[in-house]
């Protein structure tokens, strides 16, 4: 798994939050729903010694989201390097935020990429933000906290007026990142796709079967897939990863095998759970 794709992975994880009317219930993600910018992400980055330059929670949190993504992912000092950000930064405002990347040069007006994030407004005035997930038909795919009162997908045209740009992390400070199932590193040297056992995968003297799956397949291996699709910024619906191998999923197949030179069937055989698990 590579740290762009944990970054989403976590991102993806709160979909459906909601901020909250009142300072109560902020882990939940549907109770004590409201327009009052209570959410626990603010709270935990308020719980973080130097994080920001004072409590952002009841504050518009959309960048707030976005930082908190990171530190789940990386830890607070890590996400800090990885946002461009200072000690006691002003890093809750987007308008800050982009000047944070810019100072860096780690800003781009184009070519937005999977794990960054995106600012709308213009570079002087940013009004939002979100994370990248995946680009794809002419699109710009992202999950953006603080829209429509809570944690949602949305989806813009490449070049749309709204798009100030992209900020980009430096994925180089944390490089590959373990995999949280199993304590190991996802990269190529720990896993052989195109093992000798039909439908299956073999290495380090063990065997994991990987069976062929394909629209109207449910259970624990659809649910492997949906969650690798959807580390890789290949969204499987609103459900998320739910074991069940509906539409959504069968179009994030899709779009993952066109992307990779795959066959594109729609099915989850060996070869696209070897890039799946490889890269």
């Amino acid at each position: 798994m590579t740290a762009a794709e944990k970054v989403i992975a976590v991102a993806r994880g709160e979909l459906g939050y909601r901020e909250k009317s009142s300072n109560s219930s902020l882990d939940d993600k549907s109770t004590n729903a409201g327009a009052g910018n209570w959410t626990k992400y603010a709270r935990d980055l308020d719980r973080e010694s130097s994080f920001y330059n004072g409590p952002k929670n009841g504050y518009a949190w959309c960048d707030v989201f976005v930082d908190w993504c990171f530190v789940q992912a990386f830890g607070a000092a890590t996400a800090k390097k990885l946002l461009c950000q200072p000690d006691r930064s002003a890093g809750a405002g987007c308008t800050y935020s982009l000047a944070y990347y810019s100072q860096r040069g780690q800003f781009y007006r184009s070519g937005p990429q999977p794990g960054d994030q995106i600012f709308f407004g213009s570079v002087g005035s940013s009004s939002h933000t979100g994370l990248v997930t995946e680009v794809s038909g002419g699109k710009v795919h992202t999950v953006e906290g603080n829209t429509s009162d809570g944690v949602f997908e949305r989806s813009y045209a490449l070049g749309a007026s709204n798009i100030a740009g992209y900020g980009r992390p430096d994925w180089g400070i944390v490089g590959d990142v373990s995999d949280p199932d199993t304590g190991g590193s996802a990269t190529a040297a720990e896993a052989d796709p195109y093992a000798d056992k039909p439908g299956g995968q073999s290495g380090s003297g063990c065997t994991v079967e990987l069976p062929e799956l394909y629209s109207g397949s449910i259970g624990e291996a659809v649910k492997a897939a949906q969650l690798l699709l959807i580390g890789r910024g290949y969204s499987c619906g609103p459900d998320g990863a739910d074991g069940e191998f509906g539409p959504n999923t069968k179009n994030a197949v899709l779009r993952f095998q066109q992307l990779h030179g795959l066959e594109d069937d729609g099915v989850v055989g060996v070869n696209t759970w070897g890039r799946l698990i490889c890269g």
